[in-house]
């Protein structure tokens, strides 16, 4: 909406020939315009080159150097089909003779812990027969006579030696103060 009622222009405002701005200064300006147009324009290419494109080449570069790699590793060395088995073989021997030797061991220990289980069932046997035939009670008959060899003792139990204390250690460090 305009001030003015009427459509003709004022002729004291806009006279025929004279513009608002010199030819000029509006060249320059439409320059200076395509100019900043220009430079943003290659500002946002050189950003992309700058950020973009080095890691698509160092990336593709990469996996064609791994291509190759693995082209040229396959083609040099041909598949093996027989599996060596000389060190596994040797180990597992080892083992089942380690084996062998704690199992014999281990019958060894149980054999001995049976026949020392049946000579105490047999000495119990025997005192509490002897008990029974005197009339006293199986405790005070066995507390009565302790050497009257019914009763086999049993065998030397050998004790571990004492545990000895943990060298002192520092807080902070952990360095440990020997001696």
């Amino acid at each position: 909406m305009t001030t003015n009622h009427n459509p003709q222009p004022d002729p004291a405002v806009n006279q025929p020939g004279e513009s608002l701005l010199p030819d000029e200064l509006l060249a320059a300006s439409h320059r200076m315009a395509a100019s900043r147009a220009k430079g943003a324009r290659m500002l946002s290419r050189s950003r992309s080159r700058r950020r973009i494109l080095p890691t698509i080449v160092v990336a593709s570069m990469a996996l064609f150097g791994a291509g190759l790699a693995n082209a040229f590793v396959g083609s040099t060395f041909a598949p093996t089909t027989s599996v060596t088995t000389t060190s596994a073989t040797a180990a597992t021997s080892q083992q089942n003779a380690t084996n062998a030797i704690t199992l014999a061991r281990l019958s060894a220990a149980i054999a001995a812990d049976q026949r020392t289980l049946a000579a105490l069932a047999s000495s119990t046997a025997k005192t509490s027969a002897v008990a029974a035939s005197a009339g006293a009670s199986p405790i005070s008959t066995a507390t009565s006579q302790p050497g009257s060899g019914l009763v086999s003792t049993p065998p030397p139990v050998a004790t571990a030696p004492a545990p000895s204390a943990a060298p002192t250690t520092h807080a902070t460090t952990g360095a440990s103060s020997v001696g």
